[in-house]
């Protein structure tokens, strides 16, 4: 079935928006440019997968599978018969009385894991995204018109769930649900200096820092003549190779990545959300600060690399899950915050101090969903606007709404709230040419099966939006189902515990 637009992106006047496993770009006027898909490799046999490793005569089980069998061995060639009965130990499966040497095919990229994250470099040079299931990062190189050019795939030890840049654009954090925070060099540098050996292991598979740097002996070829001493360096480079693959290859039973990574900080819940804000130091100092939230409400603020480590202060207040961050672009001293609570939240978080409330679920129950008893935020973004306006736009998970607000000196005010109820399910907004939202829309099953769909509302006047016609673009396709693709497209009222529900 057709997959819808879920992440948006803005960089200048090109557009990334994420379908499924694809990242699309697009002009200010919704022309599309280029294609970005994930990469599937090619179906091969596991012998030809892995060289030198003969194809087994049974496929390996999956984890929930049943335990491997026993593979034949000769003696129980020897010992089975024509026409004796067919045993798991003696024909693994095949036919009573046959052995088949077919090459065993399996899929070698399993499942195409949908993009979950997707974040630009402030000058829109690089495009960086997350993918779920393989728990991968991917950092692009952007041309400026719309292409772009892979630079790294980088697997983490766990399935990131927001990212966030460091003020000087050059470092990826990425954000765990198992509470952890690593940093990684938006230009991989580590890759490049390990020996063939080594990065020719899978990408999961880890390098100590001792053996980032290839081993160089000071002799060489040149400098020894002896055919003994030249035996004896050729055997010196055969044991250290050795030794740096068992390295990896131990490391990679770890489960660490094989590339430059930091911990910097850990939550003790399922981290939400990450981001970061520049501000003054104690004494006068440039600097910045890391902000993250968790499914416990905890909204924290640390010190940022490579101080990381030091906790400066909660924001506390929530009393649900929390969600989403969003700093205030023309004031990076506010932030936001939106999760299970009825409230949006407003802080100032050096000192954290919460400066006010905005609520959701009444404007949600006002013009959408009279009924309606709980909201969950899922998009949480600021923007300046060409009048100089700063406008919040926030939509809530399953809820044909967008909500805006404007932010009046330290508080925020309802502007208006945006019924899409004829259209579908808002799923993303970016602002569009500073003065147009570009809404991403999930249509009604089975309405326009082929196309995406992009809602664009212009500002006609203070807390007054007009709606363009609905621009509709192709849509890619899965063969996953309508129930499976939503378990996918809506997960944030997952993060709601079970006694909330009560």
């Amino acid at each position: 079935m057709p997959v819808p637009y879920h992440l948006l992106q803005a960089s200048g006047s090109i557009i990334f928006a994420a379908q499924g496993t694809d990242i699309l770009s697009f002009n200010s006027s919704l022309g599309h440019l280029s294609t970005w898909k994930y990469p599937v490799k090619a179906t091969k046999t596991l012998s030809e997968a892995t060289p030198g490793v003969d194809a087994p005569a049974e496929a390996p089980p999956t984890p929930e599978g049943p335990p491997a069998k026993r593979r034949r061995t000769e003696n129980d060639e020897k010992e089975a018969k024509p026409g004796d009965a067919a045993t798991p130990s003696s024909t693994n499966g095949q036919k009573k009385g046959r052995f088949h040497n077919k090459p065993q095919v399996v899929n070698i990229s399993n499942e195409k894991p949908f993009i979950n994250c997707l974040i630009t470099t402030t000058n829109g040079s690089h495009v960086i995204a997350a993918t779920g299931s393989d728990k991968t990062i991917w950092a692009f190189e952007h041309d400026g018109f719309g292409n772009l050019k892979q630079l790294s795939q980088r697997a983490m030890p766990k399935r990131p769930c927001s990212l966030a840049l460091t003020t000087d654009q050059k470092t990826i954090l990425s954000a765990d649900k198992f509470g952890d925070v690593y940093a990684i060099p938006l230009i991989p540098s580590a890759e490049s200096t390990l020996p063939p050996s080594v990065q020719s292991l899978p990408s999961r598979s880890a390098t100590p820092a001792s053996v980032q740097i290839p081993f160089k002996p000071q002799a060489n070829d040149k400098t020894v003549h002896t055919k003994r001493n030249l035996k004896a360096l050729e055997n010196q480079k055969i044991s250290m190779e050795l030794s740096l693959k068992a390295a990896a290859e131990k490391s990679a039973a770890e489960d660490q990545p094989a590339f430059e990574h930091t911990l910097l900080l850990g939550h003790v819940s399922m981290l939400t959300a990450i981001t970061v804000a520049p501000g003054i130091g104690a004494t006068g100092e440039q600097r910045e600060w890391i902000i993250t939230a968790d499914r416990d409400e905890h909204v924290r603020v640390s010190r940022g690399i490579p101080q990381a480590y030091f906790i400066e202060g909660f924001c506390l207040g929530h009393e649900d899950f929390i969600s989403r961050l969003c700093v205030i672009p023309n004031r990076p001293d506010l932030l936001l915050s939106g999760g299970g609570d009825d409230d949006l939240f407003l802080w100032k978080w050096k000192e954290q101090q919460l400066l006010g409330r905005a609520n959701l679920l009444e404007q949600v129950k006002d013009l959408v969903e009279p009924e309606a008893t709980k909201v969950a935020v899922s998009r949480l973004k600021a923007f300046v606007l060409a009048s100089g306006e700063t406008m919040v736009a926030v939509i809530c998970e399953k809820i044909p709404a967008v909500v805006l607000f404007t932010l009046e000196d330290e508080a925020l005010e309802h502007s208006l709230t945006y019924s899409l109820e004829s259209e579908g399910v808002p799923l993303d907004v970016e602002l569009l040419d500073n003065d147009k939202l570009l809404v991403s829309i999930d249509t009604a099953e089975g309405v326009k099966p082929d196309s995406g769909s992009f809602l664009v509302l212009t500002r006609e006047s203070p807390g007054c939006w007009g709606q363009q016609p609905v621009v509709d673009v192709p849509a890619g396709e899965t063969d996953l189902n309508s129930q499976e693709l939503q378990k996918l497209l809506y997960t944030t009222e997952s993060l709601r515990k079970m006694s909330d529900f009560d």
